[in-house]
C-alpha cells in the first residue's frame, strides 16, 4: 500500500483572511486561542501566535481530511494525527508539514506500519503488518521500500535476510517452527510481462527467486 502524501492537502495560510473569532495581540494579529473559517471552506480551531497557527489545534479540510496536533509557525510540526479522505490515518511525528520521526500509519486495507519516517516516506527501522496474510516485515526501510537487513514473520516460520528495492536478495534462511532451517540464496531475475492486448508492449519487471542450498535440524528459540 502507498501512503497518502499530505502535501496534497495544503492548508490556508490563514493570515487575516476569512472569518475569525478569537484572541488578537496589539498589532491586531491572531494571537492566542481562536477559530477561523477560510474562503475555501476549511476551518481551524486552536492556538495562534503572531498571526500563524502555533501550538495545538485542529484543521478540518473541506474534503473531510482532518489534522489534530501541534503546529509551529503555521506548519504541522511536533506530534499529530492526520485523517485522510480515503479512510487511512497517520499518528506520529511531523516536521515542516511532513511525516517525520516515529509514527504509525493505518491503511485502508487493514495494513499497519509502525516505525521511522522521513519526508512522508517509511525510512529507517520499522514493522509492516500485512492484514491479508498476517505476515510481518521487521527491518530497514529506505524511501518507502524494504532495504537492508530484515525478517518476515509468517504463521509457522520466518525468513531472515537482506532486501534491495523491496525485493529479497542474496543469502538468507528460513526457520520453521517444526525445528528445521533452510539456507539458500535469492537471485534477481528479469521478466517480460505481456500487455492486456496484442498491441501493448511487453513490460519488463524484476523478481527474486529462492534457491535452497541446505536443510538441517535446529534448536528453535
Amino acid at each position: 500500500m502507498s501512503d497518502v502524501d499530505s502535501d496534497e492537502f495544503e492548508e490556508d495560510p490563514g493570515i487575516n483572511i476569512g472569518e475569525y473569532e478569537g484572541g488578537r495581540n496589539n498589532n491586531d494579529e491572531r494571537h492566542g486561542v481562536g477559530k477561523a473559517t477560510f474562503p475555501n471552506g476549511d476551518t481551524y480551531e486552536g492556538r495562534y501566535e503572531y498571526g500563524k497557527r502555533h501550538g495545538n489545534g485542529t484543521y478540518r479540510f473541506r474534503n473531510s481530511a482532518k489534522y489534530v496536533g501541534e503546529y509551529s509557525k503555521g506548519r504541522r510540526h511536533g506530534h499529530g494525527a492526520f485523517w485522510y479522505p480515503d479512510g487511512s490515518r497517520y499518528e506520529g511525528g511531523w516536521i515542516d508539514n511532513q511525516r517525520n520521526g516515529f509514527g504509525i500509519y493505518y491503511y485502508i486495507n487493514g495494513d499497519i506500519y509502525e516505525g521511522d519516517w522521513y519526508e512522508h516516506q517509511r525510512h529507517g527501522q520499522g514493522t509492516y503488518t500485512y492484514a491479508a496474510s498476517g505476515a510481518k516485515y521487521k527491518g530497514m526501510w529506505v524511501r518507502g521500500r524494504r532495504q537492508g537487513s530484515g525478517e518476515i514473520l509468517y504463521s509457522n516460520h520466518r525468513f531472515l535476510g537482506k532486501f534491495l528495492d523491496d525485493l529479497s536478495v542474496g543469502s538468507g534462511k528460513f526457520q520453521f517452527d517444526a525445528g528445521c532451517e533452510q539456507t539458500g540464496e535469492y537471485k534477481l531475475e528479469q521478466l517480460e510481462i505481456p500487455g492486456e492486448t496484442e498491441e501493448d508492449e511487453l513490460i519488463n519487471a524484476t523478481t527474486s527467486k529462492w534457491k535452497c542450498s541446505n536443510i538441517q535440524a535446529v534448536q528453535m528459540e
